[in-house]
């Protein structure tokens, strides 16, 4: 059995399946492009043999400076970059390693970013409403999308990326009352919520807006597939590529990708022959979704959503 950190903050989701799965040379090099507080590394080296390599990256500055602080005293060679995962071609030339035997990507909030209130990823904690993975000037916050934003545009983002059935009824009423105030923190809008008739689903309305607006300040979505190939061009043959994915979105868009390219052919199934010379570069290593068990969610809640699919560069 591995051990995960004390700290509930730091327990990694799945720990015992990424290390089962995505280690498949014990001397290699391992990248976690969602590094967050090194909680997932730190499973990892203590499988590794010490002439391992392991690499991280997060967009999230104090995340980073946690990780590496987090890491320290692991035998093997550590290396942590404050980054974007989608600048993982640009970035990894920098590394002792340009290819991998294992990369995962765990989309998830950490507990630490959830817990944090300045951040505003929580409804249940009152912040200013901003929502940023990392703090690039220029990006929008969420305060920014919900006071700037037309009807139209707000019901799409919440219909899109919160699958919210009211997006529309929500839209307009966050459009009246912004014309009372600006709607600048968490609590703010989860009073307007609250306050207009959605007392009774109020919880999981809240959840779905509070991840639309997430995924529209992130652009996560997108981001989500610029990685998939960067990641898997960046695997030795037969390295694997695990992601660990919270909401149907995500795990649309890496199902779709695994699909994708475990298949020699992507022509139209109306097609009488193969004319798009298509190769498969991927091998499902999973068929069906990998879920914590219940013992896992007895100890880590947050675990609940978790779900991932794995797949070996061939």
């Amino acid at each position: 059995m591995i051990s995960a950190p004390e700290n509930k903050s730091h327990i990694p989701v799945l720990a015992e399946q990424v290390v089962r799965y995505l280690v498949v040379d014990d001397a290699g090099a391992y990248l976690d492009l969602t590094a967050g507080y090194g909680g997932h590394l730190r499973v990892l080296s203590k499988v590794l043999k010490p002439i391992a390599r392991i690499y991280g990256f997060d967009i999230d500055k104090n995340a980073t400076s946690l990780a590496i602080e987090n890491l320290k005293g692991c035998p093997q060679k550590v290396r942590i970059v404050n980054d974007s995962y989608i600048n993982i071609k640009r970035r990894a030339v920098e590394f002792d390693d340009a290819v991998f035997d294992g990369i995962l990507l765990d989309l998830g909030l950490s507990s630490m970013q959830l817990d944090e209130s300045k951040r505003g990823f929580s409804f249940q904690q009152d912040g200013p409403l901003d929502m940023r993975f990392g703090s690039q000037i220029g990006n929008n916050t969420a305060a920014d999308i919900i006071n700037k934003y037309d009807e139209k545009e707000l019901t799409e983002i919440f219909y899109k990326f919160g699958e919210e059935k009211k997006a529309k009824e929500l839209a307009a009423i966050i459009v009246r009352e912004r014309q009372k105030a600006m709607i600048e923190t968490t609590a703010q809008l989860n009073n307007i919520i609250s306050s207009v008739g959605f007392a009774r689903n109020r919880t999981k309305i809240l959840a779905r807006i509070f991840q639309a607006l997430r995924i529209a300040v992130n652009d996560e979505l997108r981001g989500i597939e610029e990685v998939l190939p960067a990641a898997a061009d960046s695997l030795k043959k037969g390295g694997r590529l695990a992601v660990i994915s919270y909401h149907s979105l995500e795990d649309r868009i890496i199902k779709n990708y695994f699909k994708r390219e475990s298949s020699d052919c992507i022509c139209p199934p109306e097609f009488p022959v193969c004319v798009c010379n298509h190769k498969a570069t991927l091998k499902v290593i999973s068929k069906k979704l990998i879920l914590p068990d219940s013992n896992e969610i007895k100890n880590n809640s947050r675990s609940r959503s978790a779900k991932m699919r794995v797949a070996e560069k061939i």
